[in-house]
């Protein structure tokens, strides 16, 4: 991968949507997209029990609490999803979890994350559970619940699958619709932690001023009537715009500013007197604009003048008659006092005049080239590949602009709150969950049978068209593997999986080796990538591959059979694949973001935050 191009993911996430600060919060949805007619498919095929998914659940989550308190962690969580258990020892397991929850260090980032973990089952399992203890709960009832509950604290929490979303999809909306009473009670969180928006976007007004900024200085003469009086000469006006971000909710808005100021040097004749002046007038325009997070719409500008005209000379065809002359000056000088207000009042009245209707031509001719490129070229690429945003929330604060936005296929799931953030001082910040990533991987249409230039190509073909630019993830020197084919599963082929710290790569492919024509049965890959700041660059850490290595295959092939030989085989295949990816145990990237701005220096952004936590990653870039 060219290290140049290493952020393209970023600017992906970008383009899905657009951190929200815990001070500026999304509006929450209401309800949930319909579910798509079931698919006739059995990808739940060859799982592994449901006891042996939660008590494997429950270990990860209390080996992030850690110490005693993680043993009971793991076993309270087997209880809590035990669905042979009673209600009552049930429930009482999720109110030992709550309380354990509560004493939890939360200055750890890894307890914190455990810590929204437990919360979140436990919000949701207890409000199951209590629903069917308070009524009268049939079979249907229970076991329509106690599978929501399972495929979504557990499946789904640890593997971001289509085929897991669609299981909660389908029973939430079963339960909706024989179950009223349950459903009411349980609904309401499975919408807050499941369908919650699942990009957050925070841009600064700092950034955002210059973003917009734009400096002009124009020049050109002067000739009008004022008073009466011909006034010609010359002008110098100078402008800068900048953002002025403003208080809203259901919108974000700002104004767009021009501050600007004009320097005039003029003579105005008006018979017996010619009086000289040099003009030093400030204006600010202001045109509001309001983003909904799929376009911009505007209010009328308004515009603010302030005229200061000063006096620097005075001459009359009388100037060579002796006491005349200065008589007549005199009186020139005070006729232009007596009507300095009115002639500045007409002046102020005169440059917004000219001024006003230039701008506002201006701003709307780039609104409406905005919004085309919007409607009509990034979303409209993302609605082409089925992964457009169906829902936005955009607000703003005095000092910041954000935006959040939901991307999930029909039938899947999205995304819990994310972690707190502060918001970014002068920069931007973005939070991005994986079922964001996992939305954009199944746009790209990898399946069956692929080359590993057939993968990248689809991914670089994908940015390209995303991005208006050409992308490559591969370096010219970087040799790719023509021999080794991928058999990705139908199924949930690639998933990405944000743990603490790294960025796990779930595949669930084969191999076939056509220099040796043998194939290889698909297995589950975990791949964990660890991605981390340091000193002002990216870096990647590279798997392990030894074999004490994290690297890990389930003990099984998805379809069919396994052996041990097929086992090896694999392992050593993907061991080969990884070696040849990362050469190094650390490799540095490039974490810069560069910005094309139109007629102006690209401006240039630094990542200076990045965080991997619960699902998320949070990126602050200035």
């Amino acid at each position: 991968m060219k290290t140049s191009s290493a952020l393209s993911v970023l600017a992906v996430a970008i383009a899905l949507a657009v951190t929200s600060p815990d001070r500026l919060p999304a509006s929450q949805e209401q309800d949930a997209p319909e579910v798509e007619s079931a698919k006739q498919v059995n990808p739940l095929e060859g799982e592994d029990p449901p006891a042996t998914r939660i008590a494997q659940d429950a270990a990860r989550v209390g080996a992030m609490v850690g110490d005693e308190a993680g043993a009971k962690v793991t076993e309270l969580l087997r209880q809590l999803f035990d669905s042979t258990l009673s209600d009552d020892v049930r429930l009482q397991a999720g109110t030992q979890l709550s309380q354990i929850s509560a004493e939890l260090d939360d200055s750890d980032l890894i307890r914190r994350s455990a810590q929204r973990q437990l919360d979140r089952r436990v919000r949701l399992a207890t409000v199951g559970i209590q629903a069917l203890k308070d009524g009268p709960a049939d079979g249907n009832a229970r076991q329509l619940v106690n599978d929501l509950l399972l495929r979504a604290c557990v499946d789904y929490e640890n593997g971001n699958r289509d085929v897991h979303a669609y299981v909660v999809r389908v029973n939430y909306e079963l339960l909706q619709q024989s179950h009223p009473d349950i459903f009411a009670k349980i609904g309401p969180v499975v919408l807050d932690d499941y369908f919650n928006y699942n990009l957050h976007f925070t841009l600064s007004e700092a950034l955002l001023s210059r973003i917009v900024s734009d400096y002009r200085t124009e020049k050109g003469p002067v000739a009008d009537c004022i008073l009466g009086a011909w006034v010609t000469g010359s002008q110098v006006t100078d402008t800068m715009v900048r953002a002025d971000v403003k208080p809203s909710t259901g919108t974000a808005r700002f104004d767009l500013v021009v501050d600007g100021r004009t320097k005039t040097d003029t003579t105005g004749r008006k018979s017996p007197a010619t009086i000289f002046t040099k003009g030093n007038h400030t204006f600010t325009i202001s045109k509001p604009l309001l983003f909904d997070g799929s376009g911009f719409a505007t209010e009328e500008a308004s515009m603010d003048v302030e005229v200061n005209n000063r006096t620097v000379g005075v001459s009359t065809k009388y100037d060579r008659i002796p006491i005349l002359g200065g008589i007549a000056k005199s009186m020139a000088r005070k006729e232009v006092q007596r009507k300095q207000y009115q002639a500045e009042g007409i002046a102020a009245r005169k440059l917004a005049q000219r001024a006003l209707p230039v701008f506002e031509a201006e701003a709307n001719d780039q609104l409406v080239k905005a919004n085309d490129s919007i409607q009509n070229g990034l979303l409209q690429n993302l609605r082409d590949r089925g992964i457009a945003p169906a829902v936005y929330s955009a607000r703003s604060s005095e000092t910041h602009f954000a935006i959040s936005s939901r991307t999930m296929a029909a039938g899947n799931l999205a995304a819990p709150k994310p972690p707190s953030n502060p918001a970014p001082r002068k920069g931007v910040a973005i939070q991005l969950h994986e079922s964001t990533i996992n939305a954009a991987i199944d746009g790209l249409g990898i399946a069956g049978e692929m080359t590993v230039v057939e993968v990248i190509g689809k991914i670089e073909s994908a940015l390209k068209e995303l991005l208006d630019r050409d992308v490559s993830l591969r370096s010219s020197d970087q040799v790719v593997d023509d021999n080794t084919d991928f058999d990705f599963s139908k199924s949930d082929p690639i998933r990405v999986r944000f743990d603490e710290g790294q960025v796990v790569l779930i595949l669930r492919t084969g191999f076939f080796q056509k220099d040796k024509n043998r194939r290889v049965p698909r297995y589950v890959f975990e791949i964990p990538v660890g991605i981390e700041v340091r000193d002002g660059s990216l870096f990647l850490k590279a798997p392990r591959t030894d074999p004490r290595g994290i690297l890990s295959l389930r003990p099984r092939a998805i379809e069919g059979k396994a052996n041990l030989r097929s086992v090896a085989q694999a392992r050593g295949i993907a061991k080969e694949l990884l070696d040849k990816a990362f050469k190094q145990p650390l490799t540095e990237l490039d974490s810069t973001l560069e910005l094309e701005l139109k007629n102006r220096e690209n401006l240039e952004l630094q990542i200076t935050q990045l965080q991997i936590s619960d699902g998320w990653v949070t990126l602050v870039m200035e």
